[in-house]
């Protein structure tokens, strides 16, 4: 079937190995230290892999980490790579920016949107694309609504708004599709179309 228990380990190992598991608050370590007692108990790589979701050669990485360094070989390293530079600069002004107004900078909205929060850090010389805006509010913790094309009030109030917003989104798929030619009439009042 597969490759079987390569990994002896003696019982002072396998009790650094539980203690490791018991102190660690990273899901990737305590797999891997989970890993290497299964392999111990004479669970095959494959087993192993398939139990833990991962592949067979992040098994023997395990394992070959484990026989070189021991413990200290499961920790798992800081990420490399450039450290991020415009969401340091960003982030206090983005808290600023959801605080304020966005009237007060000249929007017709009441409420930010990603794309303007994006458009006035790009006026203020912070170039960040909308995407990363989101991803700082996600790790602020602040979720914004997404905007619905709605006519406020009353059912009463504002009937007719609504009606035409209903009637759009009903005809707004059809709009873009290339393949119907529409043709607008009115009937008592009312536009439709037809194909």
């Amino acid at each position: 079937m597969g490759r079987h228990a390569g990994l002896e380990l003696s019982r002072t190992e396998r009790e650094r190995l539980k203690r490791f598991m018991g102190k660690t608050k990273n899901k990737n370590e305590f797999r891997a230290a989970r890993g290497l007692l299964l392999r111990s108990d004479g669970k095959s790589a494959d087993d192993v892999a398939t139990h833990f979701a991962v592949t067979k050669k992040q098994v023997f990485v395990w394992t070959r980490k484990f026989r070189s360094e021991g413990v200290e070989g499961l920790y798992v390293k800081k990420q490399t790579g450039r450290p991020p530079t415009k969401a340091r600069v960003a982030k206090p002004r983005i808290e600023e920016l959801i605080n304020e107004d966005p009237q007060t900078f000249g929007y017709l909205k009441g409420r930010w949107a990603l794309r303007d929060i994006a458009r006035e850090l790009k006026k203020e010389g912070i170039g960040m694309h909308y995407s990363s805006v989101y991803r700082i509010l996600d790790n602020v913790g602040i979720k914004l609504k997404s905007p619905k094309l709605r006519a406020p009030g009353s059912t009463k109030k504002n009937y007719y708004k609504r009606e035409q917003i209903r009637h759009y989104k009903r005809i707004a798929p059809a709009l873009f599709q290339k393949k119907f030619q529409l043709d607008f009439k009115t009937r008592n009042g009312q536009a439709f179309f037809q194909k």
